[in-house]
């Protein structure tokens, strides 16, 4: 599996983008852009049944069922990692 997103979290855990493979990644990111699977398989050169079940195996992955949950969940990790606290403990 691909770590080419693998970033810490708090308590040292990987950041979900590091459990899934490149191609899952990718295809979630452009889902989350709200691409249909034909359009996402166009611009990676899959099959939109490929594309289908890369973002089934991320869902697995991530403990979700629904595409639109994998995309939250993908999105919402982003921000945590990128978003500078604004507050002092």
């Amino acid at each position: 599996m691909t770590q080419s997103l693998s970033r810490s979290s708090g308590g040292g855990r990987l950041a979900l983008a590091a459990r899934l493979s490149e191609r899952q990644s990718d295809c979630l990111r452009l889902a989350a852009q709200g691409l249909p699977s034909r359009e996402i398989g166009r611009r990676l050169s899959l099959s939109s049944r490929t594309v289908d079940d890369h973002i089934l195996l991320a869902c697995r992955t991530l403990g979700v069922r629904t595409r639109v949950q994998a995309v939250a969940r993908l999105v919402g990790d982003d921000r945590r990692e990128s978003e500078p606290r604004t507050f002092a403990p």
